[in-house]
């Protein structure tokens, strides 16, 4: 975040803690939020497991420790399902009151919509319950079908918490809405209370936003440039990485390649001479200077890509990237081709579509200038603000002590 004039501090200073699950997708777009609360003077921390120790430092935030890096939980919990089953959540409930008790008492927990312990820790310390919604709204149907509806039970029974056989508790409070109207499935959303926000993409890219590397500058500035990227959780996919430099090998374009973590290495052997290879580089610092981007339709990389107005070509791999990629399409946002489909030369095709066809940039951009239109960090904060301290009231409460 851009350094700029000093703002008062609060007369109650807030203890906002930020819950979220061990993936940079889960963790980035909450940084930004993160950052607006401590910058207007509130104590914020982020509770998470160790894998994220570093991210959350290296945004100049307090990291907590709370649950278990993904790896670790197979073997702690053998037999049990990772994700919602009731020994991994229980274990990061009983950290985060835990942290709630001797560490870092909160009057808010704001949480991804995944984080079901989050939810629970919030009820049983008596914060206010805020749910950022990255990606499209999960109903409660959605809850039931994973058995996380028989998780929380057994853990409000156990921390003697009202029976909630609606699972209204996971959106009590506020529902924090970051995904534009095309993206969302879910109409209207069904919670008591609604903050619209515009997406603040974040990379770690203030710096270098600010000073791009010299590399970038470099190259035929009249031929488009392409971003090339799998994010940080698919970028294994090697054979899809070669498929999309096949695709552009040859091409009219200059063609930048960011892999990440862990990709294999044998990605860049024998590459096309137009492309430029990057283990990282901040999005933020790219898009600007970009015509098109090359991607699998992550919701971190779909959004940062649209919010700088960028047209994309989308191969998705899991998760929702099939349904975004789809609802790029319907927008005139870009083009989306199925993994299985998707060959060098048909990708070749929908990539010279999407750069010389001028539809697709026009409706990108007017999707951004639509995104720069929602509410920002201070409207957020207020609305939160707003609802602590009315819990404090009834409560009889002062900031900083929790329940």
């Amino acid at each position: 975040m851009a350094a700029g004039p000093a703002l008062p501090v609060p007369e109650q200073p807030l203890n906002v803690l930020f819950s979220v699950r061990p993936f940079r997708g889960h963790l980035h777009p909450l940084i930004p939020l993160a950052r607006a609360f401590r910058l207007r003077g509130h104590q914020v921390a982020v509770a998470t497991a160790e894998d994220m120790a570093t991210v959350v430092t290296g945004a100049g935030l307090t990291w907590l420790p709370a649950g278990h890096n993904p790896r670790d939980l197979w073997q702690a919990f053998p037999g049990e399902d990772s994700d919602y089953g009731y020994l991994p959540v229980k274990a990061k409930v009983a950290d985060l009151l835990e942290l709630a008790v001797e560490q870092f008492p909160p009057d808010v927990v704001i949480r991804e919509p995944t984080d079901l312990a989050a939810a629970v820790a919030a009820e049983v310390a008596g914060a206010v319950n805020v749910i950022y919604g990255l990606a499209h709204f999960i109903p409660v149907q959605s809850w039931r079908i994973l058995h996380a509806d028989e998780t929380i039970a057994e853990l409000r029974r156990e921390y003697g918490l009202p029976e909630d056989p609606d699972l209204d508790s996971l959106y009590r409070d506020l529902y924090i809405e970051v995904l534009p109207r095309l993206f969302e499935k879910t109409r209207p959303l069904p919670v008591p209370a609604i903050q619209r926000l515009r997406y603040a993409p974040w990379d770690g890219g203030d710096r270098a936003a600010r000073n791009p590397p010299a590399s970038l500058a470099a190259g035929d500035r009249e031929r488009p440039t392409v971003l090339v990227t799998l994010g940080t959780v698919y970028n294994t996919n090697s054979n899809l990485f070669a498929r999309f430099l096949e695709a552009l090998a040859g091409e009219p374009v200059e063609v930048i390649c960011t892999l990440g973590d862990g990709a294999d290495e044998a990605v860049t052997r024998g590459a096309p001479a137009n492309v430029r290879f990057e283990r990282y580089l901040p999005h933020s610092a790219i898009l600007p200077q970009c015509q098109a981007m090359l991607c699998h339709a992550g919701f971190n990389t779909m959004l940062g890509c649209l919010s700088a107005g960028v047209p994309l070509v989308c191969v998705p791999l899991g998760s929702d990237q099939e349904y975004n990629a789809r609802r790029i399409g319907v927008g005139g946002l870009g083009l989306w081709l199925r993994d299985d489909d998707a060959s060098p030369e048909r990708i070749r095709e929908a990539m010279r579509r999407v750069l010389q066809e001028p539809s697709f940039a026009v409706k990108a951009r007017a999707f951004a200038e639509d995104m720069d239109r929602r509410p920002g960090f201070p409207a957020t904060i207020r609305r939160i603000t707003d609802l602590a301290a009315a819990r404090q009231a009834r409560h009889g409460l002062t900031a900083g002590t929790g329940a």
